[in-house]
């Protein structure tokens, strides 16, 4: 493999971290307003997670919490409310 080519590599992926840092710190500032604005981001962070899944593996998530809710509710931990009293 050449300078050249290793050059280029390494100016490829330079750029491509460079646009990955730009995205997280808009990330950042977009989740930093929603907390502003009284946004659950921990929800909001799953929720966005779940819209970039593709929908076998989302189907497989719904149904491992779909499972999980069953398993709370036979232990009696079926909810905030609940656990609260």
């Amino acid at each position: 493999m050449s300078n050249a080519q290793i050059t280029t590599y390494a100016r490829q992926l330079a750029s491509i971290m460079q646009e990955v840092s730009e995205a997280n710190e808009r990330a950042k500032d977009i989740l930093a307003s929603a907390k502003d604005a009284g946004v659950n981001v921990k929800a909001l962070r799953k929720a966005a997670r779940e819209m970039c899944m593709d929908s076998d593996k989302r189907k497989k998530l719904y149904e491992d919490e779909d499972q999980l809710d069953i398993f709370r509710s036979a232990l009696g931990l079926t909810g905030v409310l609940e656990a609260a009293e």
